[in-house]
């Protein structure tokens, strides 16, 4: 998709993913030196060489605007922010798991108006001009790949993505994954790299749950406008709006789907305040 004035903020934002995702792909199943973080959370030297190839794209494409990337942290100043996570889920693919994202969203005073995630595995491109959500084979760069195709959400999966690396008032992320009438509904995954969200908004997965504040992450910015513009419920872990209150995610396929994890989130949480 092009402009008059050359490429769209969308495009730039898939070019720029596809560049990090051909090197975290030409790394996966290779020796990576890695860079200690709190706990047991690490950078590889493949997360560094991603995020540059990332910067490389939006510098020749948009060289005005800021960047706030998970590896280098923030450059430029503008209202217009780029938020990169060159691999969500590091831990995976440094272990050889093929489950991890390459993130690129573009902030415009605050909101988010392009995103793409990039599967560098299953080479799969799912992104938004920020109104509506399409996916298409990643190429690379410079490929043609398959034309887009529209993509909605579906709750006929029932599966449903818990991240248990974020906090969650009273625990009630983990409390709901023991909770009986959950379970009887849908199948539990414990899954942390946000290219869970991107299942949702193409249907693949029924909902996504997450505490934290997630506020101009950028881990989140771009599977949360992928839900969005894919036509997702999307709230705090209370169904209020993102962003507010308690804050954390619910994501889900549709409004039904939504209103029975609020009720089951709900029992979670009235399970902690008797204990």
């Amino acid at each position: 998709m092009l402009t008059d004035d050359g490429p769209s903020d969308s495009e730039v934002a898939v070019w720029a993913a596809q560049a990090g995702a051909a090197v975290v792909r030409g790394r996966f199943g290779g020796e990576s030196r890695r860079f200690a973080h709190a706990g047991v959370d690490f950078s590889t030297d493949a997360d560094f060489e991603a995020e540059r190839a990332i910067r490389a794209v939006l510098m020749e494409h948009r060289p005005l605007d800021g960047v706030l990337g998970e590896e280098f942290g923030a450059s430029g100043s503008s209202t217009r922010r780029w938020l990169v996570d060159p691999v969500c889920g590091t831990l995976n693919f440094a272990a050889g798991v093929p489950l991890f994202a390459v993130n690129v969203a573009l902030e415009i005073d605050g909101a988010v108006a392009a995103a793409a995630v990039v599967d560098p595995i299953a080479q799969r491109v799912t992104w938004t001009d920020g109104e509506r959500a399409w996916q298409r084979a990643d190429a690379g760069v410079d490929g043609a790949g398959d034309p887009d195709t529209p993509i909605e959400p579906s709750p006929s999966s029932t599966l449903v993505s818990v991240n248990l690396e974020s906090e969650y008032p009273g625990s009630i992320g983990m409390r709901l994954l023991f909770d009986e009438g959950f379970r009887s509904r849908f199948s539990p995954r414990c899954f942390s790299t946000t290219l869970a969200l991107s299942w949702v908004a193409d249907g693949r997965q029924a909902a996504y749950i997450t505490g934290g504040d997630l506020r101009g992450s950028v881990h989140w910015a771009a599977g949360i406008a992928l839900c969005r513009a894919a036509g997702a419920v999307v709230t705090n872990l209370a169904g209020g709006a993102l962003h507010t209150g308690g804050h954390g995610l619910v994501a889900a396929a549709d409004a039904e789907t939504h209103a029975q994890l609020l009720a089951d989130l709900d029992s979670a949480r009235q399970v902690a305040e008797q204990t």
